[in-house]
């Protein structure tokens, strides 16, 4: 019970050095609601051409609970070049752990997953997933 509690409070407020800072601490509050703001440095919706066709990614959330666990949705649409398309939206969830002046998202969707560490600033995550960079805001 004391280690829920103690899990609860230190991803309700991390104390974590951000890309942003000088040399003090930032405090980010990890629980609750953040959108996706930009793929690989792009505004969303991002836009790139592939050998097959486009690849956009058109919007993104991710979760965060008091109890540690994570849903991240992206919706994502490919276009062939004959012109067919296809809409996804990707779900991936499980846990945040913290580690030092990180978090870790574990996916419970991925046997075994190593996890993926997200870097932090005030307000922000960055996560990279399938070869492409996601950045988070705060809601």
């Amino acid at each position: 019970m004391i280690r829920r509690v103690f899990l609860m409070f230190a991803l309700a407020t991390l104390a974590a050095c951000g890309e942003n800072s000088s040399t003090a601490p930032v405090t980010v509050n990890l629980v609750g609601s953040w959108k996706l703001q930009s793929v690989n440095g792009g505004a969303i919706p991002y836009s790139e051409t592939t050998t097959t066709g486009t690849f956009e990614v058109l919007d993104g959330s991710t979760s965060i609970t008091g109890t540690g666990g994570f849903t991240m949705n992206v919706v994502e649409r490919t276009t062939t070049t004959a012109g067919s398309q296809s809409l996804f939206i990707r779900t991936t969830f499980g846990t945040v752990e913290i580690s030092g002046s990180s978090i870790v998202f574990r996916r419970q969707d991925v046997p075994n997953d190593p996890g993926t560490t997200a870097s932090l600033t005030e307000n922000t995550f960055g996560i990279t997933q399938n070869g492409r960079t996601l950045v988070f805001v705060k809601q």
